[in-house]
């Protein structure tokens, strides 16, 4: 089956971009907030190396000043209650933002001044000792602290201090500056506190930028997609179209075939094409065949009609051209028209796979000719057991062979055609196409007319004659001779 290709509908392509754009603002809303975490983690590692580093320095800096202001002082200068110790008290308070806290321990690293610091150590006979850990072990320490100050670390009591220590002169002792590392890293915090608010407006920033630009960008990609399969579709459609158009060609110039064989049916398949059609439309408003006759099924029948009699390509010439009435056989051999198309058609579907147009196509030709009441063939099967498509195409087939000039008969008029198909209601063909047809029989006639035939005669010559032949009547065309004519030449 055919359908006709369409664009996607616009709901369902924004709601694909909506999806991608979605999906793209999610990937980068969780790529950035990993970007500016570890952006930010390593500004607070950043900022807190810095502030060792500064106070480093500064704790060094405070060492020189220290040692060269303790230039010539002696330990005992310092003892308590001393005007050197007090003196050295007061020095140390002014300068401790700038120096830090001070202690001088003797050679062993006991502590001396001040007298006692913040430590847990319960009193003893000796003054604790003080633990100071260089941050170099490529060098004697003892050695380097006579020449310089040295970097080195201590535990006190409220935690681990930077603790810068350099030798008083003549080896009485040493000193040590030293700045406890939590205030140092109070400090940076203080600076990298507001570090959060600006990340989360630099993250706002960035993703209402980066999804903008993501907008746009899916936008324009979208067009040019959107472009490209309108383009696709449109070229599709038409190459569809094309072999549309052409599968309608050769298969309509294939049924011609059997049609030149029998000169005396003119445009007959052009007309059961489209009665079928009308016919076949007006069904879409009745409420019994509203939901079997879609536009496909309409679109189909007027080609797939056009293969009704196809199977007569099987039937000898001197049976299918006969003039004269058919004996017993010759009518069983004619019957069988609609088996060999059955069976043609059946070969193409398996060689070509499933198609709802072959598929109309054999059961309009298997079934064309039977009856409503049973009393057709090849099968005999009644009622609503005869597909839809072969009912529609009987009462367009009757309809033709009835208005129809043939080489035994002249073309009755519409309004005796009108007059046979109403009796034939129920009978051969199916009462409620009838009552449809009857609402659009104007357009068969009009149909009729299109194919410029010659003007329509009740009883001709010529029919008397045939119907004296075949009936052995007499010639005053009674409307059941007339109807058997009709019938036969249907056939």
């Amino acid at each position: 089956m055919v359908t006709d290709a369409g664009s996607i509908p616009l709901g369902l392509v924004v709601n694909n971009r909506s999806r991608q754009l979605f999906l793209v603002l999610f990937a980068q809303a969780g790529l950035l907030a990993v970007g500016l975490w570890m952006h930010h983690h390593y500004a607070v590692t950043s900022v807190l190396q810095e502030a060792e580093e500064q106070a480093w320095g500064s704790i060094e800096s405070g060492a020189g000043v220290f040692l060269s202001e303790l230039d010539g002082v002696t330990l005992g200068d310092l003892s308590p209650g001393s005007a050197g110790h007090e003196r050295m008290t007061r020095w140390i308070e002014a300068y401790r933002p700038i120096l830090g806290d001070v202690l001088i321990v003797d050679p062993q690293w006991h502590l001396l001044f001040p007298q006692a610091v913040p430590d847990k150590a319960e009193e003893s006979e000796s003054p604790p000792a003080i633990v100071w850990a260089p941050t170099t072990t490529d060098v004697d320490a003892q050695d380097q602290l006579r020449i310089r100050p040295l970097r080195g670390t201590t535990t006190l009591a409220d935690g681990e201090h930077l603790a810068v220590a350099g030798a008083l002169n003549n080896d009485q002792g040493y000193v040590l500056i030293h700045r406890a590392v939590s205030d140092i890293e109070a400090d940076a915090r203080r600076i990298v506190q507001s570090f959060p608010a600006i990340s989360g407006l630099t993250y706002v920033w960035l993703l209402a930028l980066l999804g903008l630009l993501s907008y746009m960008v899916l936008a324009r990609i979208h067009d040019v997609l959107e472009g490209e399969r309108s383009r696709t579709a449109t070229d599709t459609l038409r190459q569809s179209q094309h072999l549309v158009r052409t599968r309608d060609a050769v298969i309509f110039g294939l049924a011609k075939l059997t049609e030149y064989r029998d000169s005396d049916t003119g445009d007959h398949l052009e007309r059961i094409s489209v009665y079928s059609t009308t016919l076949a439309s007006a069904l879409r408003n009745h409420p019994k065949f509203c939901d079997e006759v879609t536009p496909a099924f309409v679109r189909l029948i007027g080609i797939s009609a056009a293969l009704h009699d196809i199977g007569k390509v099987g039937v000898e010439d001197h049976i299918l051209l006969k003039k004269g009435p058919l004996t017993a056989k010759e009518r069983t051999k004619i019957e069988q028209h609609t088996t060999i198309a059955g069976q043609c058609l059946r070969e193409i579907e398996q060689r070509l796979g499933g198609s709802n147009f072959l598929q109309m196509a054999r059961q309009i030709a298997m079934g064309h000719h039977e009856a409503w009441n049973g009393g057709g063939y090849p099968k005999g099967v009644a009622g609503d057991a005869i597909p839809l498509a072969a009912r529609i195409v009987a009462v367009a087939d009757l309809y033709d062979a009835l208005s129809s000039k043939r080489s035994y008969k002249d073309a009755f008029s519409h309004e005796r055609c009108i007059k046979i198909i109403r009796e034939e209601a129920g009978k051969k063909l199916d009462p409620n196409l009838v009552d449809v047809w009857l609402s659009v029989e104007s357009d068969f006639r009009n149909i009729a007319l299109k194919y410029s035939r010659p003007a329509p005669s009740d009883c001709s010559a010529d029919v008397k004659a045939v119907l004296e032949q075949v009936h052995g009547a007499e010639a005053e065309c009674p409307e059941k001779l007339l109807l058997a004519s009709a019938t036969a030449a249907s056939e």
